[in-house]
C-alpha cells in the first residue's frame, strides 16, 4: 500500500493502492506506524504523493462505511486524525506532491503536511457529504481558510488546484505529474540540506508553537531557536 524509496535525507512515500490510492482504516494505521519508523531512520524530509496512478488519494473506501457501526467509525476516524497529528508534530518537514484528486481524508492527509505542491490536473474535495458521512473540515480550515473549507464539506463540490493555490493552499503549480514529482524531490532536498542539526531537529517543533502562541510568546520561541542554531554554528567554524 505504500512504496518508499530513500534520496539520501529524503524519503518518497507513494500511495499505491489503485485505482484511485484510497486507504482503508488498517491501512491508516499502517501509515501512522510508518511515519515512526521514518523518524526513528532519521529522515529529514517526506514527499507524499500518489504516483504511479490516478489520484494523490481518494480518502477512505467508502464501501467501508457501509459496515460500521457507530463505535467503529468513532475509531476508524481517530486512526485518520492520529496519521494528521502525526505528520503534523513531527520532526520531519512533508511535502505533499497532489495530482489528480486529493479527497476526504486524502485532503486531510495533504492539509496536515508542511508544504503542498500540485500538478496542473489536481483538484481537492471533502465529498463525505455526499455519501451521508462527515469528516475533514478541521484539519482543511487550516490551511484554506473558514469559509472555504466550510463551502466544500458542505456540498462536497470539489476545487481545481488552480483555486487552491490562488488561495494559498498550494505553494507552487507544475505542468505535469512528473515535473511535480522531479520538483518535489528537488524542493525537499533542499530543505534537508538546510535544516540539518540542531535547525532539523527543532524546526517542525518551534514552527508549531510558534503557530499556536500569541504573536510576542511565538516571537520568544522564535528568537531561543534562533540563537541556539547560530551557537551551534559558531562552535563549528
Amino acid at each position: 500500500m505504500f512504496d518508499v524509496e530513500r534520496h539520501a535525507d529524503v524519503c518518497l512515500v507513494r500511495i499505491c493502492n489503485g485505482p484511485v490510492n484510497a486507504i482503508s482504516f488498517e491501512g491508516w494505521a499502517k501509515f501512522v506506524d510508518l511515519i515512526a519508523r521514518l523518524e526513528k531512520d532519521d529522515a529529514g524530509v517526506l514527499v507524499i504523493t500518489g504516483l504511479p496512478g490516478k489520484h494523490f488519494c481518494a480518502g477512505n473506501d467508502f464501501r467501508e462505511f457501509r459496515t460500521l457501526g457507530k463505535a467503529a467509525a468513532r475509531r476508524g476516524s481517530g486512526t485518520v486524525m492520529e496519521v494528521t497529528r502525526a505528520l503534523r508534530e513531527s520532526r520531519m518537514v512533508s511535502i505533499a506532491a497532489l495530482h489528480g484528486g486529493a479527497l476526504g481524508s486524502g485532503l486531510m492527509l495533504a492539509s496536515a503536511c508542511d508544504i503542498r505542491l500540485g500538478a496542473r490536473d489536481a483538484f481537492i474535495g471533502l465529498p463525505e457529504v455526499n455519501v451521508n458521512a462527515f469528516g475533514g473540515y478541521r484539519i482543511v480550515r487550516e490551511v484554506l481558510g473558514l469559509g472555504e473549507a466550510r463551502l466544500m464539506a458542505l456540498t462536497g463540490e470539489p476545487m481545481p488546484i488552480e483555486r487552491a493555490h490562488a488561495l494559498g493552499f498550494a505553494q507552487r503549480l507544475h505542468d505535469t505529474p512528473d515535473e511535480l514529482l522531479s520538483e518535489s524531490l528537488v524542493l525537499a532536498q533542499m530543505i534537508a540540506d538546510k535544516t540539518r542539526g540542531v535547525l532539523g531537529a527543532r524546526v517542525k517543533d518551534c514552527l508549531n508553537r510558534e503557530d499556536a502562541a500569541t504573536l510576542w510568546d511565538g516571537f520568544e520561541v522564535e528568537m531561543e531557536l534562533g540563537a541556539e542554531v547560530m551557537a551551534a554554528a559558531a562552535e563549528r567554524t
